[in-house]
């Protein structure tokens, strides 16, 4: 009988830390594309700028999250093995955010075989919300042709603190970029 509650409380508390973990889960979701003709393993230097020319949200373009994102970037490049080169880089990193406005629409039919006495009918809700984009355009600085493009995309909660904000920002490039493969070792040059 004791084993049998110790393993009902285990299990309870098993649903409990599950629940909990996507509770507190990234609602983004993320995406990439890229030019299967080029080999994207054989960069090994790169430069991070602002995407030029879009229109960008006043609040994640602001020149606050400009330079978060721009260091987020750096700092997950870098951790993949690849070298900060402003004056003659392989590839340009380029980000840029956009908010747009969603709608989400739902019915909820109310049939009923008793609907001829009740009334049926169907009940139907609109919710509106602003879904975030973090985009990052990877260009072959020989050629200035994107190269790859990866992106996230959802509803973005306002961290509380700077230090959320940074971590957020931090993961979000980490989570665009975990498909850019890593930089590769140059094993045959001798400098």
């Amino acid at each position: 009988m004791k084993t049998i509650v110790k393993l009902i409380k285990s299990a309870g508390m098993a649903v409990v830390a599950g629940v909990f973990m996507m509770a507190c889960s990234n609602a983004l979701q993320v995406s990439y594309d890229y030019d299967s003709a080029v080999n994207l393993k054989q960069f090994k230097t790169f430069k991070v700028e602002a995407e030029h020319n879009i229109e960008q949200d006043p609040l994640l373009g602001s020149e606050l999250n400009r330079r978060r994102l721009g260091d987020a970037v750096v700092e997950v490049m870098e951790a993949k093995g690849y070298k900060m080169d402003t004056q003659n880089p392989e590839i340009v990193v380029r980000f840029m955010t956009d908010v747009k406005d969603r709608q989400q629409v739902r019915s909820n039919n109310m049939y009923s075989p008793y609907m001829w006495w009740y009334g049926g009918g169907n009940n139907i809700s609109t919710y509106n919300y602003q879904e975030s984009r973090f985009i990052l355009n990877i260009y072959q600085k020989t050629t200035e042709r994107m190269i790859w493009q990866g992106w996230a995309s959802g509803k973005v909660k306002a961290p509380t603190k700077k230090e959320d904000q940074n971590t957020m920002i931090k993961n979000t490039m980490s989570d665009i970029l975990r498909s850019f493969p890593q930089a590769t070792l140059d094993t045959y040059s001798r400098k």
